[in-house]
């Protein structure tokens, strides 16, 4: 679920900010560029009275931030902007809510659509606030503070059921509330960058709205308490870094005990470096651990590679107290308040029996396979990356959990028959349930071989749990799943991500007949 795969570049001045570099090519040493004619160029005549002289191209002017005019907003998008019309064109409006009048301002105009930003509230919506964030004007962490909690939740609940209609074809036969706990101090693990300015200071911060550029913050309205308290340090000890633009990002995770913090560095960091981030990390109380040119390895502050382990807990009924270790760089989910109601309603969903057998597929570490392994006779976890399969061996055996696999493999290239071998079913040992959690692209080929199993007679799964992250691929595999003799009958919205456009999402899909 979420993202498991963003990645940011760095900058040769450091952060994750993207500088406007050389273009490849050039030209000879000692010449000038010439300019090539294009269709459509614009020439005009030089001022210059000589005879012959070169005709310049005129310069046109970007268009961005071009005042558009003044719309009424018709309906939302599926990531909460304005919708209007102009020119024949799709009109997105970034800060408008339905109802509202207001002007924009060009971001980019494309083929078939503009994306646009709000310039002035003319007349507004009562489902409008003010932004909690003193930070929300400049920085593009959150996109929708500005529209009332409550109408954050119905937005992502009406644009998830606009998706799977138009896309999916498909129509919930039953519709879950909303799980959400919060929308303050809910993030457990954040990403900074860090940008060295020409005079000097540092900046520490999210990458700003429409921009490539840090926005400094002293606190994030989001990030967990413990997270904020590490914030003002870090940046003083940046300040003073004596390894001149080493560090390029700051990564702060807490686990269920212990804050952690992550600093790739690309050149080496002094000895008066180290010694005041470790006197930082004594103060601070939290453990901290260096990634050396962003090769994806951790050492401690003595240079020594190591492997370390964060946790965090599932409690409640069902789960007996279940703590899953992790290591700081594996994908996990940042919101655990949310993240403990969301296994528990996938447990409910699944309604397991204790001679079930389950299916999880990307299964991470063990995130519901552990949980899924208390309520049937066994559990079957495959993931691609395989240190976060280790990781899930490792729990299960900490845990004595032994009707939990893990097995490491590409659930994309797998055929059907590949994954019914790994998954050790046949028609005496029969698949009762299956969980996917897939990443954004969705799980399009794991969904083919269920339609393939089901075709063939070979195995037909009574419940399958789909829990999303991305509206646009459910819909499409809802719509293979209607293929393979399903039919869509729970629905509910997860909201991970308070104040953001992103669209969490459960879905419980029976068989047909």
């Amino acid at each position: 679920m979420s993202n498991r795969s963003g990645k940011n570049g760095s900058s040769s001045r450091g952060g994750s900010v993207t500088g406007n570099g050389p273009t490849k090519g050039g030209n000879p040493l000692g010449k000038k560029p010439r300019p090539k004619k294009s269709a459509g160029s614009v020439y005009v005549r030089d001022d210059a009275p000589r005879r012959n002289q070169a005709r310049v191209e005129e310069k046109r002017l970007p268009q961005t931030n071009k005042r558009l005019g003044e719309f009424t907003i018709d309906r939302l998008s599926h990531d909460g902007r304005g919708v209007a019309n102009l020119d024949g064109k799709t009109l997105f409006i970034d800060g408008a809510l339905v109802g509202e009048k207001v002007t924009a301002r060009l971001v980019e105009d494309h083929a078939r659509f503009i994306d646009a930003r709000v310039d002035q509230i003319i007349s507004s919506s009562t489902e409008r606030t003010t932004p909690p964030c003193e930070y929300f004007a400049r920085c593009g962490g959150c996109q929708l503070q500005y529209m009332q909690p409550a109408a954050q939740l119905v937005m992502k609940q009406q644009a998830l059921l606009e998706q799977l209609q138009r896309w999916g074809g498909v129509v919930p036969k039953h519709l879950l509330p909303a799980i959400s706990l919060g929308d303050t101090g809910y993030r457990s693990r954040a990403r900074l960058g860090v940008w060295y300015e020409n005079d000097g200071s540092v900046t520490l911060g999210f990458r700003q709205r429409y921009s490539n550029a840090i926005t400094p913050i002293n606190r994030c309205l989001v990030l967990v308490p413990e997270l904020n308290a590490l914030l003002a340090p870090l940046h003083i000890w940046l300040t003073a870094l004596q390894a001149t633009k080493a560090v390029t990002h700051i990564e702060l995770v807490k686990g269920q005990d212990d804050i952690a913090v992550i600093l790739r560095h690309t050149k080496k960091l002094a000895a008066a470096d180290l010694a005041a981030l470790a006197h930082l990390a004594e103060q601070e109380q939290c453990k901290v651990w260096l990634e050396p040119n962003g090769d994806g390895g951790l050492t401690d502050l003595a240079g020594q590679v190591c492997d370390p382990r964060l946790g965090y807990r599932l409690e409640g009924s069902g789960f007996e107290g279940l703590e899953l270790a992790f290591h700081p760089q594996d994908f996990t989910q940042v919101n655990p308040q949310v993240n403990q109601q969301m296994v528990a309603q996938a447990l409910a969903l699944l309604a397991l029996k204790p001679s079930d057998r389950v299916l999880d597929l990307f299964c991470g570490i063990g995130n519901f396979t552990l949980p899924i392994a208390r309520h049937c006779a066994e559990v079957v976890g495959i993931e691609a990356v395989e240190s976060m399969v280790l990781r899930g061996r490792e729990n299960a055996a900490r845990l004595q959990i032994t009707n939990a696999k893990f097995i490491a493999a590409n659930l994309a290239d797998m055929t059907h028959t590949q994954l019914q071998r790994l998954g050790g079913a046949d028609k005496e040992r029969e698949i009762a349930a299956v969980l996917l959690d897939p990443p954004r692209d969705g799980a399009k080929d794991i969904i083919t071989s269920i339609q393939r199993w089901v075709a063939g007679k070979q195995l037909s799964p009574k419940r399958i749990v789909y829990v999303s992250c991305n509206p646009a691929t459910l819909a499409r595999d809802s719509a293979l799943l209607v293929e393979a003799g399903y039919y869509l009958d729970t629905l509910g919205v997860l909201d991970m991500f308070p104040h953001t456009s992103h669209i969490e999402s459960m879905a419980l899909f029976l068989p047909a007949r």
